[in-house]
């Protein structure tokens, strides 16, 4: 299987390839397939932080022209927050008084 990973203006290309199928005498390649969330998870294996795919593909090795795909990730950008100058202080909210509860009339029944 090829899968190679470049870096391009801040995003991160991914490119697979895997081998043909095939069924007959001891060389046996079972079928296999790679989505989305396969990439993802052999990126993150290999280090490597991806934010969410600009583009997307299917990869199945029982057609010959399903074999290759690309995949385009935006590169994750970690954001530092700015820390604020002072302490805030909120005040605390009343809680409200709890409602009165109105009797209710019984009614007479009649015989």
């Amino acid at each position: 299987m090829i899968f190679d990973v470049k870096e391009e203006e801040g995003k991160i290309v991914v490119f697979v390839e895997i081998p043909h199928s095939k069924n007959f005498g001891r060389k046996t390649i079972p079928r296999q397939e790679m989505t989305t969330e396969s990439v993802i998870l052999e990126l993150t294996k290999r280090g490597i932080d991806v934010d969410r795919p600009t583009q997307r593909d299917h990869v199945k090795n029982w057609r010959e022209h399903t074999r290759r795909g690309t995949w385009i990730f935006e590169k994750k950008i970690e954001k530092i927050l700015d820390k604020p100058a002072e302490n805030v202080i909120l005040s605390k909210e009343k809680k409200p008084a709890p409602k009165k509860r109105k009797s209710r009339a019984k009614k007479k029944t009649s015989k």
